[in-house]
């Protein structure tokens, strides 16, 4: 059953689209409303499911190294067509479970078919997580490409912050490296009056 959503609702999902983080006090002065009546508006969008939550946008371009991927897999047939639809609902959950760098998985009209992207940091990231996919039984076919850069959509990727220490990782360690390469070598030799040839 739709959810009834009138004027107001929309003029809220509006002024929320372009950031969630402001005020009630100032949704509620923009929209010439008493904040009260924005937070109940607010409750019951969200308890009607017409918000899912809110969220923040996270930058890709903050990353240094990554590639995000688009990858179709063409599930292999069952055989008995009344368990195809639900088996790939259920090896498409299994796919979100099991994979920490999978950002968005849809299935196809087209039967059999699913659809991801994918973040990886480094190309053996990436060739891995395809070479575990190519060798699971259930999958027939794999198809993949990169995304140069993200024009619209940002908001897909979500947050993790072991993206973000990782990052922090890799600089440590180039720290490091640059520090033991300024240093020199000392030797000692002990007392030269030993020194003997």
């Amino acid at each position: 059953m739709k959810k009834e959503v009138d004027d107001l609702d929309i003029e809220i999902l509006n002024y929320l689209k372009t950031g969630s983080r402001k005020s009630l006090k100032k949704l509620a002065d923009t929209l010439e409303q008493k904040t009260s009546t924005i937070y109940h508006r607010l409750t019951r969008l969200k308890s009607n499911n017409v918000i899912l939550g809110f969220s923040l946008i996270f930058n890709p371009d903050f990353l240094r190294e990554h590639k995000i991927s688009s990858i179709r897999l063409k599930v292999k047939p069952l055989n008995i067509n009344s368990l195809d639809d639900m088996f790939i609902k259920s090896f498409a959950n299994f796919i979100s479970n099991e994979f920490d760098n999978v950002l968005f998985i849809a299935l196809s009209e087209e039967a059999r078919m699913i659809h991801l992207l994918s973040i990886s940091f480094s190309e053996d990231q990436h060739e891995k997580f395809i070479e575990e996919l190519t060798d699971n039984p259930y999958i027939e076919s794999i198809e993949y490409e990169h995304f140069s850069h993200i024009v619209k959509g940002q908001n897909i990727l979500g947050f993790n912050e072991d993206w973000v220490r990782k990052e922090e990782k890799e600089e440590e360690e180039e720290e490091e490296e640059h520090e033991l390469e300024g240093r020199t070598m000392e030797i000692d030799f002990g007392d030269e009056e030993e020194l003997k040839f």
